[in-house]
């Protein structure tokens, strides 16, 4: 059993540790430290479905049906191709906004800067009336609930590759354990488990090193071209 388990485990760290959409998805709030926990868990009920239903045998399905693949496969290269502009377009707001500010200092992706005017009528000074006391407020951004569960799901559950690799690939593998299969789906989950988790919580850890806005044209850019990349992989050679 404990074989089983070990196979799914290291079978599904081969398909999973590589910078894809999900991976990309993942680091990127891990960075902003927006949402992690939920976008982590959204990534995980994704691939725990997919893996629960190639192992049940529902992948065989689409042997029969590859119409349904090739749906798939251009809704994934549109959905690819509006996060990368969506990317590229984070990038030159970064970069646009280290040009307004050279020193760098008074601009961050994660916070936005708050100019509050608080008029005091209380000096004791005559002539004194109005006072103005600028204050700057420091307030996060974090993006809606909505908007991180939706995006997580999506790259999880309507991504061709985890089709194919989930579905096809791991399905078929743990059926071939025959009544172990289970037991080799649970080691591929627990890869993933570990793996989201090192990638968000990794992102996390490294926020207060990274969380300038520098780093983040390199790395909205760097995410815009990993979705552009894949978006013409699935264009150009399919499955």
């Amino acid at each position: 059993m404990l074989t089983v388990l070990l196979t799914g485990f290291l079978t599904t760290m081969a398909l999973v540790v590589a910078i894809g959409p999900q991976s990309a998805f993942l680091l990127r709030q891990g960075l902003r430290r927006d949402r992690v926990l939920l976008a982590i868990a959204c990534c995980l009920a994704g691939d725990l479905l997919l893996i629960a239903l190639g192992t049940a045998g529902v992948g065989v399905i689409l042997d029969h049906a590859p119409w349904l693949l090739e749906v798939l496969r251009w809704f994934g290269v549109v959905y690819l191709l509006w996060f990368a502009a969506r990317s590229f377009r984070s990038a030159w707001e970064h970069r646009r906004g280290m040009r307004a500010n050279f020193d760098g200092e008074s601009s961050t992706p994660v916070t936005e800067t708050l100019q509050v005017v608080m008029t005091s009528s209380d000096s004791p000074e005559p002539g004194h009336g109005g006072t103005a006391l600028a204050q700057q407020v420091q307030v996060t951004k974090v993006s809606k609930i909505s908007t991180v569960a939706t995006t997580a799901l999506t790259l999880s559950i309507l991504n061709p590759h985890a089709w194919v690799d989930c579905l096809v690939l791991l399905g078929t593998m743990a059926n071939s354990f025959g009544e172990m299969k289970w037991i080799f789906a649970a080691g591929a989950i627990v890869a993933c488990v570990v793996w989201h988790a090192l990638v968000g919580g990794g992102g996390s850890a490294l926020a207060s090193l990274l969380n300038k806005p520098r780093t983040w044209v390199v790395i909205d850019a760097a995410v815009g071209f990993i979705m552009l990349g894949v978006a013409t992989l699935l264009a150009l050679n399919g499955l």
